[in-house]
């Protein structure tokens, strides 16, 4: 029997690893057995965990790429996870598939959009194959609505502004002082 693919995605700030470690959990109370997968490049957080914003963590393995994980794959594993699904290249798509053909159920939390407003083509790709999807939305920082974006700003002449769409899609939050993302709705968020 094939696993089923489980999508959780939405902009920064919406609790999609808090949403993987809920749903984790949830089968290890099942006594399921499984593991979460998250990246080597995400310099974010230290250790051997996944912590969300809210502060909830679980222990996970760190990985180069989705490949990596093929070495569980005949494990008998009921789920395997994979936290900022963004960070991984295009083969993340092949390995999910993998798992499933393997009858492992995989959940995959992750960004849907960039901070360009366009979609991450990896995690689309999965979305567009999941059996479940869950959209989650953050609050507008800006008037309170449901904030469905990512706005980067970057600190020009000790002003936040919205970065210019010809950045790199890739810059983590930490990596530079003068960068920081928020939540927005369609209508608060700027191009730049």
């Amino acid at each position: 029997m094939n696993g089923k693919i489980e999508a959780v995605i939405g902009p920064m700030y919406s609790g999609k690893t808090e949403e993987l470690i809920r749903r984790v959990v949830r089968r290890n109370i099942a006594r399921q057995h499984g593991m979460i997968f998250k990246i080597s490049s995400d310099k974010r957080t230290k250790g051997e965990n996944v912590t969300s914003r809210a502060g909830t963590s679980l222990i996970a393995t760190t990985v180069d790429s989705a490949k990596d994980t093929l070495k569980f794959l005949g494990e008998n594993m009921d789920y395997v996870a994979f936290d900022e699904a963004q960070f991984f290249c295009e083969d993340l798509f092949e390995v999910v598939n993998l798992f499933v053909k393997h009858g492992t159920d995989v959940i995959v939390a992750g960004l849907n959009l960039d901070f360009r407003s366009e979609p991450f083509d990896n995690v689309m790709k999965i979305v567009a194959i999941a059996d479940e999807i869950v959209l989650l939305k953050a609050v507008c920082v800006v008037c309170g609505e449901d904030a469905t974006r990512t706005q980067r700003l970057i600190l020009k002449e000790g002003q936040w502004l919205p970065a210019s769409l010809n950045d790199p899609i890739f810059k983590v939050e930490g990596e530079d002082v003068q960068i920081r993302y928020e939540p927005r709705c369609k209508d608060c968020w700027r191009g730049g």
